[in-house]
């Protein structure tokens, strides 16, 4: 009788051992099973964040398509301010129209001719400057380069006629050309250090 008794006694206590060992290994696997959830979804949440936030390359496509408008900016920019430069350019050259005028009623003068944009032709002469009428003279050929200028004849297509004195630092020069078959007054006067410059244009009548 007390052998069973200690036997049930010794069965009993067995089984609780092997109920705790369970229950140890039961809370490890619900502990493990917790621990691998958590991690879950802390990566689900991490990789949320992750996606909300702009990334490096859509703010470097920002920056490029923001470059790439200032760009256009300033080519358009460039582009009006050449318009408007052109239109200025043109406009100017407008405004230097050549100015052609019959001349007076009984004169030999047929048109006097008028170009705005006459500028000096250069000098190799320095000041004082000295009007020289010398046909063998730098200023007889100065004064002839102007007249060629003014009339667009070179001076191997022209006869000279006269030139001689039209006041201070100015002359007057009569030509026509090789054929004869025109005739020209032309007016020049001295820019001082750049050289001769044609004020004005007579074609005369023969």
């Amino acid at each position: 009788m007390a052998n069973e008794m200690g036997q049930r006694f010794a069965q009993r206590a067995k089984r609780r051992k092997i109920n705790r060992i369970l229950n140890t290994a039961i809370a490890i696997v619900v502990l493990f099973i917790i621990v691998i959830a958590w991690n879950l979804f802390s990566d689900d949440g991490r990789s949320s964040e992750q996606a909300a936030k702009p990334q490096p390359k859509t703010e470097v496509k920002k920056d490029s398509d923001e470059k790439k408008v200032e760009v256009e900016i300033n080519e358009q920019q460039e582009k009006d301010e050449e318009s408007e430069q052109t239109d200025q350019e043109e406009t100017s050259e407008e405004e230097q129209e050549v100015i052609e005028t019959p001349g007076p009623p009984g004169s030999n003068i047929e048109t006097e001719i008028v170009n705005p944009a006459w500028q000096p032709i250069g000098t190799t002469q320095s000041e004082p400057h000295v009007t020289q009428f010398k046909k063998d003279s730098v200023d007889w050929k100065e004064m002839l380069d102007a007249v060629s200028y003014a009339t667009g004849l070179s001076q191997s297509d022209m006869i000279v006629w006269f030139i001689g004195n039209n006041g201070p630092n100015k002359a007057v020069a009569t030509i026509s050309t090789r054929d004869k078959a025109q005739y020209y007054k032309v007016y020049i006067e001295w820019v001082k250090n750049q050289g001769w410059k044609p004020t004005k244009v007579q074609k005369l009548r023969k």
